[in-house]
């Protein structure tokens, strides 16, 4: 037996087995599940798995952080879950399944945690595209800087069309994680999409005119880039596809979707996609607003907060302001100033740790988090293996992130590419127009890392709480 399936089959018995689980998806480092039960998880014994981190649950969210063995663990359980079949060709749930889906959506509750799943579960299969395509940004950035390559050339246009393409094309990757998601016909969800991104409506958009259907007034956008519309879209998508989740639909093979989509299309039109653009506006306007009005209280207090919404894993919820920013404005002057202050905080405490921990393998674990972080932008190391289980280097952290944000917020400095923060992304603060922003980044950042590593130095590492073999077990992860 693999080792992966080992872990695997651990976790699928620890966490009241698959009858217990509502949904299973993953990011970067951590496997996510919804949970129906929470008494039926033992969390105890969970963490005690090899490969695991650190894992933790509260009200229907278990996360799992496990980077070593994250991919095939979450093939295995994911195909256990779905037995074998893809989510999308699924042609029925059972009626207990459905009571729970229903229990769900309507539970004020969970409510919040049901917002913040979806737009968390839809972009997770985004995520390692988006990197990519935000470091291939920042690269341009640097050679037009340095005049290797000439902004507005053919070469430059070519280039940045190479890496903008996945932000163009944003809602049909939204719509491909959010029918994962929410579990509707995935063809049809990129089929909405395409309605969005369709060449001769934007050219209707772009001409000014006003736009009619059936003499129904159409809200002129262009839905490029935009992540809310196609997210509220999909969800629309899946409740009508409830509704025909019938056995007399079934008859109609092929067709049975054909009613979703006569509903869907003019709807995505009229009245899904306005909407939520409206709500993106809305949160863009907001964060641009506290930045307008009191960007050193508004970014300082986000890099304050900004590891805890990291811990819960709710951080990419806010992602949606960074892409309205990004679109709007050319740069984000807010979401990813507090990522980078924070990831850099955590990056001081790991080399404080490495500096003055005794423990041999604490030094080791130590080494491999902060270069997960310097190489990467990978927090969760640090985060679970050394901060939240030390205890101590929390205040620390949360200090330095937030004279960090300060910092940033004082000398209004800005991200133009959506890049996880490392040492190896910087160019994405290089301003295409010029000027010193690159530079106080680099300044910002390095103070950032300077008062961690000073206040946890100060502060004390407590190793006491390690037992020395599990500390070699998670310095392998």
């Amino acid at each position: 037996m693999e080792k992966y399936e080992k872990i695997s089959r651990d976790l699928i018995k620890n966490m009241g087995d698959l009858n217990n689980v509502g949904s299973v998806a993953r990011c970067y480092t951590r496997l996510r599940l919804r949970i129906k039960d929470d008494s039926k998880v033992e969390l105890d014994k969970i963490n005690k798995i090899d490969g695991v981190v650190k894992a933790f649950s509260s009200d229907g969210k278990l996360q799992v952080v496990m980077p070593e063995y994250l991919d095939k663990v979450f093939e295995y359980i994911n195909a256990e879950f779905t037995g074998g079949e893809s989510v999308d060709t699924k042609a029925h749930v059972n009626k207990t399944e459905k009571l729970d889906q229903k229990r769900e959506i309507f539970s004020f509750k969970r409510l919040l945690n049901s917002i913040l799943d979806a737009i968390s579960n839809s972009l997770t299969p985004v995520i390692g595209g988006l990197a990519m395509a935000g470091l291939f940004l920042a690269l341009l950035n640097l050679l037009t800087v340095s005049h290797v390559v000439t902004q507005g050339s053919q070469t430059y246009r070519l280039l940045y069309l190479m890496g903008n393409s996945l932000f163009y094309f944003l809602p049909f990757l939204v719509a491909y994680g959010a029918s994962r998601y929410f579990k509707t016909n995935t063809i049809l969800s990129l089929m909405l999409a395409g309605i969005m991104m369709q060449p001769d409506f934007l050219k209707m958009v772009n001409s000014g005119d006003a736009i009619h259907l059936f003499g129904l007034p159409v809200v002129a956008v262009d839905y490029s880039t935009s992540l809310i519309p196609i997210l509220i879209t999909v969800w629309i998508q899946s409740l009508l596809e409830r509704m025909v989740d019938r056995p007399l639909m079934n008859k109609f093979g092929l067709l049975k979707m054909f009613p979703v989509f006569l509903i869907m299309a003019p709807l995505t039109l009229l009245v899904t996609g306005p909407a939520g653009q409206g709500m993106a506006s809305v949160i863009a306007n907001g964060s641009l607003w506290v930045y307008d009005k009191a960007p050193v209280v508004g970014i300082t207090l986000l890099s304050l907060l900004i590891g805890f919404f990291i811990v819960t894993g709710s951080h990419w919820v806010f992602f949606p302001v960074a892409i309205a920013n990004l679109k709007k404005l050319g740069y984000d002057p807010f979401l990813w100033v507090a990522f980078a202050v924070w990831n850099f905080a955590e990056l001081g405490m790991a080399l404080a740790i490495l500096a003055k921990g005794k423990k041999r393998s604490v030094k080791t674990f130590s080494a491999t988090a902060a270069f997960s972080i310097a190489a990467s932008g990978i927090t969760e190391p640090a985060v679970y293996g050394l901060m939240l289980k030390m205890k101590k280097p929390i205040i620390p952290s949360v200090i330095a992130s937030g004279i960090g944000g300060l910092f940033f917020g004082l000398f209004h400095v800005k991200v133009f590419s959506l890049v996880t923060v490392s040492i190896l992304s910087l160019p994405q603060f290089i301003n295409p127009a010029g000027g010193q922003n690159f530079i106080l980044a680099i300044m910002g950042l390095l103070i950032t890392t300077a008062v961690s590593f000073v206040l946890n130095w100060f502060w004390g590492v407590d190793e006491s709480m390690f037992d020395e073999d599990e500390i070699e077990a998670a310095a392998e992860v």
